[in-house]
């Protein structure tokens, strides 16, 4: 999530709002998964999961950045577009393996293993957690910090945030609005779609028709959420990540543990813990709507660029 995240918050930031971001996703998912698969290497893989959700992305970029097209219908199509391509797609793939008596499975390579930071992953429980992880989870751990760096202390960041409060400004300083939205909308394209790769070769080793299941959505409503700033998504994406955890261990105590109001919560259907990590979500967006006004064009297209 803050891998997607992260471009997401770029590309809103500069008046672009790209809602397809759940369909780029999973397009990543299944590019990340076939290409893994054919070729025996991750990084492939990797790769052809963000050249995915870079193609996604253009296919947004044109349609409203270039002919002004509805940024919101724009990108509902894609996630339709997405769902119905990647499910096409899978089954014909499940067909073709069991045609030619092939197994569907990952070799273990170089993107598919966990890379432990000596001393520090042995540190408690939080070791494990932070430093034993795959090297797109360090790469992103980077990406903040020159995500943040770049909007915050450059002249470039001072041009991102332009784009999305004053694109009028930026084009009488002679810079091209629309080929400036347009590389910030691919740039969440790319992130978007190695956060779907990471998904499927990464953290599942498989991939399942709709398998991000709602992440997408659950990232534009984190991206608000922080208030289009680097530390805020992050925050989100941990309060996220922790109640989501939180359910699962109280679908499992219920059944386990002796206390009494756990072992009450046994006949409740699992739906309901699992809606507990997007109710929050949905709660504290409610909560810090308005703590802060997001970009003054976001979701508006500028047509008055030469």
């Amino acid at each position: 999530m803050v891998l997607a995240g992260l471009g997401e918050l770029t590309a809103e930031i500069t008046g672009v709002i790209d809602i397809g971001i759940e369909g780029i996703m999973l397009s990543g998912a299944l590019a990340a998964f076939l290409a893994s698969f054919a070729s025996g290497h991750g990084m492939i893989g990797l790769l052809a999961g963000i050249l995915s959700g870079i193609v996604m992305a253009g296919i947004f970029a044109v349609t409203c950045i270039g002919m002004g097209a509805d940024q919101i219908v724009v990108g509902t199509a894609i996630n339709l577009l997405a769902l119905g391509a990647t499910g096409s797609f899978w089954m014909l793939f499940q067909n073709w393996t069991q045609s030619h008596n092939l197994v569907i499975h990952l070799a273990r390579n170089e993107a598919f293993n966990r890379i432990p930071i000596p001393w520090l992953s042995q540190i408690g429980f939080a070791g494990p957690a932070l430093f034993d992880q795959y090297g797109l989870v360090y790469f992103t751990i980077v990406l903040c910090g020159m995500v943040g760096w770049a909007l915050n202390r450059t002249r470039l960041g001072l041009v991102i945030r332009g784009l999305g409060d004053s694109p009028e400004t930026c084009a009488a300083a002679g810079i091209p609005v629309k080929l400036s939205r347009t590389l910030a909308t691919l740039f969440a394209g790319g992130c978007a779609g190695a956060a779907g790769a990471y998904l499927s070769i990464m953290q599942t080793h498989s991939f399942a028709q709709n398998m991000t299941d709602g992440i997408g959505f659950v990232v534009l409503s984190l991206v608000i959420f922080g208030r289009w700033t680097v530390w805020g998504l992050i925050s989100g994406c941990v309060l996220f990540g922790a109640i989501n955890s939180l359910q699962q261990t109280l679908q499992t105590a219920r059944y386990t543990s002796h206390s009494t109001v756990l072992h009450a919560m046994r006949h409740l259907p699992f739906e309901i813990f699992q809606m507990l990590p997007y109710l929050a979500a949905l709660i504290a967006l409610a909560i810090f709507a308005g703590s802060r006004p997001g970009p003054k064009y976001l979701g508006k297209n500028w047509q008055a660029d030469s």
